[in-house]
C-alpha cells in the first residue's frame, strides 16, 4: 500500500517487529506501578487514533488499483509520497501503542479475574480464545482489505473505541491486591 517492495519491505517489516519487543519492556517492568485500567486506556486510545488516522490518508490520497499494487488484491490502495510516510510512522505507532499496553495486559489481567478454584481452567479459555480470535483475523483481514479496502482501519479504529469505553465501564480492576484479597472479592 505504501509502494514498498523487496528489501524496503523487509526492512519495514523487521523495523515493525524491533519496536514490537523494544516497547514490551516498560510494560514488563512498570504496569503494576501504571496499574491496568490507564495502561489499557491510554492503549486503546492511542490505537484508535493511529487506524484512524490511517484510514483517513488512504481513503483521501490514496488511490484504487484494480488487482492490488503489485497484483497483491489485498493491497488495493496505493498511497505514494509523504501520505506513504505518514501510513508507515503510524503503522509503528499503532505497534509501540500495542506493546506497552494492550500486548501484555491482555496476559496479565485474565489470571487476576478467577477465584482460584476456576482460574486454571479461565486462564486456558481465555488464552484459548485469544488465539482463535488471532486465527480468525488472520482470515478476515486480507479479505477485508480487497473488500471494503482502507474502512479496514476505520472497523479496528471503532474496535478501539469499543475497548476504551468497555474499560472505562468496568468494574475496578483487581491492581495491587493480593490474590488472597481477590478471592475474598469472588466469594457469593
Amino acid at each position: 500500500m505504501a509502494g514498498l517492495t523487496g528489501n524496503n519491505l523487509l526492512v519495514s517489516s523487521s523495523i515493525q517487529y524491533v519496536i514490537n519487543v523494544v516497547m514490551t519492556v516498560p510494560a514488563l517492568l512498570w504496569v503494576d506501578r501504571w496499574g491496568r485500567r490507564p495502561t489499557l486506556l491510554i492503549g486503546a486510545a492511542l490505537m484508535a487514533i493511529w487506524l484512524f488516522v490511517n484510514a483517513g490518508i488512504l481513503g483521501g490520497k490514496g488511490t484504487y488499483v484494480p488487482g492490488g499494487v503489485d497484483n497483491t488484491p489485498e493491497a488495493s490502495t496505493s498511497v505514494t509520497g509523504s501520505a506513504s510516510k505518514v501510513v508507515i510512522a503510524c503503522s509503528y505507532l499503532f505497534v509501540a501503542s500495542f506493546a506497552p499496553t494492550w500486548g501484555p495486559v491482555s496476559w496479565i489481567y485474565p489470571p487476576e479475574l478467577y477465584p482460584l478454584r476456576v482460574r486454571g481452567k479461565a486462564v486456558a479459555l481465555s488464552t484459548s480464545a485469544n488465539w482463535a480470535f488471532n486465527f480468525a483475523l488472520g482470515y478476515f483481514v486480507p479479505p477485508a482489505f480487497e473488500s471494503i479496502r482502507w474502512r479496514t482501519y476505520t472497523v479496528f479504529g471503532v474496535f478501539c473505541v469499543a475497548m476504551f469505553i468497555h474499560v472505562v465501564s468496568i468494574r475496578a480492576l483487581s491492581f495491587r491486591l493480593s490474590l488472597t484479597l481477590s478471592q475474598v472479592l469472588h466469594v457469593p
